[in-house]
């Protein structure tokens, strides 16, 4: 009947999923930062074992995974230009995962803060990628620092070096296909263990090995925030709530098992 709304038992027969059939799914890049120039940000202990866990996991759905380890802002850059410029006819989908520290709307290269839109606009008019979608996850401590034996919050320095000012939409992704999701609200923080890494990220990689066969993405990381939610009080004491920030242009259904 016209004018009545898509029911999910329509989905299969309208092609509402996006397609994840080559044999290679897609490609993930890790972008980790573990030291910086800047010395007042702190090593990122633990950074390494999240990277660790990403690889296994997307290793396990058939995804490649290659990993740069504390870039500079104009090596960023330069390698995000590479990557757009490649042929990914043989994937299906991008991954991204941004390990970092951040602060007042900024995350941290290696040598200076600068707007993550760097991620998403290094693929705009790119055909390779038209109708594909990609995947950007920002692992950053915004807030202030709190240190034990173990978990850690990073006290932002007062004086940085920034990249070039940009737009001040930088945050929402304004081209189709893209899902963005952060670990933490601008001014909270994300705990991180020096041992076993941060919380979101084994969060992240268990949800996904666990559910990506029979969820889609977004209820898949839907489920993810009461799950860090409680993580969170039980090592916090303030009153403050943690929760993941998803934003999502996808146009389609993503399921990794279709």
């Amino acid at each position: 009947m016209a004018g009545e709304s898509t029911t999910f038992d329509q989905l299969d027969s309208l092609s509402d999923y996006y397609p994840m059939t080559k044999e290679i799914l897609g490609q993930v890049y890790i972008f980790n930062h573990v030291s910086f120039d800047n010395r007042s940000l702190g090593t990122r202990y633990g950074s390494v074992k999240d990277c660790q866990d990403i690889e296994e996991v997307f290793h396990k759905l058939k995804f490649k995974v290659k990993i740069y380890k504390d870039l500079s802002y104009k090596k960023i850059v330069k390698t995000l230009s590479k990557i757009a410029e490649k042929d990914y006819s043989n994937f299906d989908c991008l991954v991204i995962f941004v390990l970092t520290h951040g602060g007042k709307r900024k995350i941290f290269a290696k040598d200076i803060d600068y707007y993550p839109d760097v991620y998403w606009n290094s693929f705009k008019d790119k055909p390779t990628f038209k109708n594909k979608p990609k995947l950007i996850f920002i692992q950053d401590s915004r807030g202030d620092e709190v240190d034990d034996e173990t978990h850690y919050r990073i006290k932002m320095p007062q004086t940085v070096h920034h990249a070039p000012l940009v737009p001040t939409n930088y945050s929402l992704p304004d081209i189709p296909d893209v899902l963005l999701m952060y670990s933490c609200y601008d001014g909270f923080f994300s705990w991180r263990s020096c041992v076993t890494g941060s919380s979101f990220v084994q969060y992240l990689c268990y949800e996904i090995y666990q559910w990506s066969k029979s969820l889609d993405m977004l209820t898949l990381l839907t489920f993810l925030n009461p799950k860090l939610y409680v993580n969170f009080e039980e090592n916090n004491s303030d009153d403050e709530k943690k929760h993941v920030i998803i934003i999502s242009t996808l146009t389609k259904v993503l399921h990794f098992d279709r």
